[in-house]
């Protein structure tokens, strides 16, 4: 601001010496010369607001009106004009320098508003986090222990039981790890959109090892051949290798959901401007029309697989929402009774947002 007013300061000295130097009396009827004035009116209008328009314009006035005063001619109508024209220079400040404090009342409030927003946002945020402090001690702390003590009954640990108590005590266990589940993906879904994006060059072929490895018992527990194809020398890619991993682990856990026999495969390979991880599987497949709504939160398509391996439908959900904050897509394919292949493609740009809403 001050470097703008030493200039529109220059400016006017310049253009007044000009009037002034004997030399250019003559020159000082020529239209050119007198319209010089309206250059730092303008930049004063647009730069110092309503009350730097003004300023400038009366300086201007004091400069001007004694060099009009000395070439004054008994009121002919050029000396009007020339006192029309001073006159024309404060009506020019003043509507300049009001539309810029106008336009810039306006960007402060609205500067305000979005501060304002920000504070909300932080504000909900603390909210949320104080949220999952509740539910991670008052609500999956004592669920975890039911489970617990649950489990140690059904093991016998307090005596014989019989058959019917067995299968209460079974749908206890069952219903309870259907509660943790859901209360777990609640919390794991907010940590991942709370925390802030962690950019790193991170090698998808390391990270897909490190997920293997992560899976490797639930690779054991089923009859399920798992393939793992990873193109040769991949280029780093930067992104989120947290998030990347939750979103290839829920598709593993998903592929092996609903797949009794065959394969699972995690196909890794450059495409166009970055990395494409595709997951197939040998599984039951997803109709047409439920493509769309297996990625809506607390949504599964009811299947015999579905009812054996029971879920809150959040996994695919989440993989949606990190994979759009990564700044990349998810696309699937499937067939039902042959199975389904999700494509899950990164770009190797920074194209990712640090919250994001689906």
């Amino acid at each position: 601001m001050k470097i703008k007013t030493i200039f529109i300061a220059v400016l006017v000295v310049l253009i007044t010496f000009l009037h002034y130097i004997t030399t250019m009396g003559q020159i000082y009827y020529h239209i050119f010369y007198r319209e010089l004035y309206f250059l730092p009116l303008i930049l004063s209008g647009f730069w110092l607001g309503l009350r730097g328009g003004l300023i400038t314009s009366l300086s201007i006035t004091a400069l001007y009106l004694p060099f009009t005063l000395m070439h004054w001619q008994s009121f002919s109508p050029e000396d009007f004009d020339k006192i029309l024209e001073i006159l024309l220079f404060n009506i020019v400040a003043a509507g300049l320098g009001f539309l810029s404090d106008r336009r810039k009342a306006e960007e402060k409030a609205k500067t305000e508003a979005e501060r304002m927003a920000r504070e909300q946002a932080e504000s909900a945020d603390r909210l949320k986090s104080d949220f999952l402090s509740i539910i991670s001690h008052e609500l999956r702390t004592p669920l975890v222990s039911i489970i617990g003590y649950n489990e140690l009954l059904i093991d016998g640990i307090a005596g014989k039981l019989t058959e019917e108590q067995i299968d209460a005590l079974k749908k206890i266990d069952t219903n309870s790890k259907k509660l943790l589940d859901l209360i777990n993906s609640m919390i794991e879904l907010s940590r991942l959109e709370a925390k802030s994006v962690e950019l790193k060059e991170i090698s998808v072929s390391d990270l897909i090892k490190e997920v293997e490895s992560e899976t490797k018992s639930l690779q054991e527990q089923s009859s399920i051949n798992f393939l793992l194809r990873i193109e040769p020398n991949l280029p780093l890619l930067r992104t989120d290798s947290a998030r990347l991993k939750v979103i290839l682990k829920n598709l593993i856990n998903n592929a092996v959901k609903f797949t009794e026999k065959g394969d699972v495969i995690v196909d890794v390979h450059r495409q166009d401007e970055g990395i494409e991880i595709s997951v197939t599987d040998t599984g039951v497949g997803i109709a047409h029309e439920a493509l769309q709504l297996i990625f809506e939160p607390f949504r599964q398509i009811e299947s015999p697989l579905t009812r054996r391996h029971s879920g809150v439908g959040m996994g695919l959900y989440i993989v949606k929402k990190l994979v759009k904050i990564l700044g990349g897509t998810v696309q699937v394919e499937s067939k039902v009774g042959k199975g389904s292949i999700f494509h899950v493609r990164i770009p190797f740009n920074d194209n990712i947002s640090s919250r994001t809403d689906i």
